[in-house]
């Protein structure tokens, strides 16, 4: 949108269109992809998480100390 300069209304010769770029609806318009672009983003991601866990075993661990000792100082 162009606007006009009202000082020299009557001549014109010397009313130019103004040749500025209104950058507000160029924010917006950004903002709002950012906003849509943070709310999908989410959803291109896998929702499993993958880990390794360790494995079980029913066996009896070998590993058991023949006694505890336990000191306890004052």
């Amino acid at each position: 949108m162009a606007f006009e300069n009202f000082e020299n209304f009557d001549d014109d010769t010397n009313s130019k269109p103004l040749s500025e770029i209104n950058m507000i609806p160029l924010i917006d318009v950004m903002l709002v992809l950012l906003i849509l672009f943070i709310i999908t983003a989410p959803l291109f991601t896998p929702h499993a998480v993958k880990i390794e866990v360790p494995q079980a075993s029913s066996q009896e661990s070998p590993d058991k100390p023949e006694n505890i000792a336990l000191a306890i100082d004052e």
